[in-house]
């Protein structure tokens, strides 16, 4: 494919390798579970033995190392043109595994022995173990920087009670990081991760996802009804309504999904302007427009995916011992969801202009193109954050307004 993203890392360069392999393993299967709504739990087994679930994982500690968050947006790209709502679950994986290396990574420049040895504990369990995760942070009418699912005290640990929604790839996880709203040792409410197996007693994944696009990605609401946690479960977090740490730790989510949707747009075009060379019409006016339009919007969409992810890499390389300042860590955010706000208004005209060159045969319920037309319209709801927060947000920074996530 011309002008497409490429790793620029060693380790990169193998994971999206190993990503293209998946996606023509897996791809295959994905029209399938799209018209089943369920979730392909054989892709998953693929994709999970290839070892590509402990990627970020740093080489020392024995994973793949892939720790460039440009080279994670270009492979996921890769792996969303054979199953994008696999994709997505796999992406929800890779942000709170990234999000941990990075503590570590810090931890250990700043010479904090104690908890970089303490958090490489933790990555070589899951390494070990293979344990995948899944986040369940999404909640009808929620505030973003306020979980209404609540984690309490109790005399062993915790007791975590409330519902998510939106909750990818929870039928398949090991464990889901749940956003928990809980009381610190003074009193004062934070937001936090409460790390929760799947299979732990009172925790309901309810078969209940039945959308118009991303139909295999298993985004089951949650129900968690008194479940008993231990202490170590629920660790950190910060004082509820604060912005700046969940953007922080939201930092390369939005990136992420965005990967997915360019993937999506990536491959209905090619397709398209493969059935036109079938078709051997030289692509007349018409045709060629419409591949033109979105050749040109592709490369705006890779160009402002890859600058947002590269931006990130380089403030984590001139910053190896903090996140970085308030300013820092909003301008980073801010870039990143721009990125995101493009493609996912970008990708579709791309699936659009698909459709349209690849005539009545892409409007068949079994056609590729049909499913990415339904899959690629996700982006835009996807926390963090949806369009319509974005804008509202965006333009809160661009006009020197402190901004707000509520």
């Amino acid at each position: 494919m011309p002008l497409e993203l490429t790793a620029r890392t060693e380790p990169g360069k193998r994971l999206v390798a190993l990503a293209e392999r998946l996606a023509s393993e897996i791809g295959p299967r994905a029209a399938t579970h799209d018209r089943d709504a369920s979730f392909a739990f054989e892709s998953f087994a693929a994709v999970k033995e290839s070892g590509y679930f402990i990627a970020p994982i740093p080489e020392q500690l024995g994973g793949l190392g892939v720790t460039s968050v440009h080279d994670v947006v270009v492979a996921s790209s890769r792996l969303a043109r054979g199953d994008a709502s696999l994709t997505l679950g796999v992406n929800m994986h890779f942000a709170y595994l990234l999000n941990v290396v990075r503590r570590w990574s810090i931890a250990a420049a700043a010479g904090k022995e104690r908890r970089a040895t303490a958090l490489a504990r933790t990555l070589r369990e899951i390494l070990r173990d293979r344990v995948v995760f899944a986040a369940a942070a999404s909640e009808a009418g929620q505030d973003l920087t306020r979980p209404a699912t609540t984690a309490t005290r109790t005399e062993d640990g915790w007791l975590v009670s409330g519902r998510k929604v939106f909750c990818t790839m929870s039928s398949a996880a090991d464990v889901l990081y749940t956003a928990v709203t809980f009381a610190d040792e003074d009193g004062c409410e934070r937001y936090g991760y409460a790390m929760v197996p799947r299979d732990t007693p009172g925790v309901v994944v309810h078969d209940d996802w039945d959308a118009l696009g991303m139909r295999a990605s298993g985004s089951h609401s949650v129900t968690f009804d008194d479940v008993q946690l231990p202490a170590s479960a629920l660790l950190g977090g910060f004082h509820v309504g604060e912005a700046v740490p969940y953007m922080e730790r939201n930092l390369i989510a939005g990136l992420l999904h965005a990967s997915a949707t360019l993937g999506i747009a990536e491959n209905a075009h090619a397709l398209a302007v493969g059935k036109v060379a079938e078709r051997g019409t030289n692509g007349n006016g018409r045709e060629a427009v419409l591949a033109a339009e979105s050749t040109i919007e592709l490369a705006a969409c890779r160009a402002v995916l890859a600058r947002a992810a590269n931006v990130i890499d380089h403030h984590q390389a001139a910053s190896p011992t903090s996140v970085g300042t308030d300013e820092e860590l909003t301008e980073l955010f801010a870039g990143a969801q721009a990125a995101k706000a493009f493609v996912s208004q970008a990708a579709p005209r791309i699936v659009d202009r698909a459709l349209a060159l690849s005539g009545g045969a892409g409007y068949l319920t079994g056609s590729p193109l049909s499913r990415a037309y339904r899959d690629v319209r996700a982006g835009g709801f996807m926390h963090p954050l949806g369009d319509n927060r974005a804008y509202e947000f965006l333009g809160q920074i661009a006009l020197g307004r402190e901004p707000s996530l509520h």
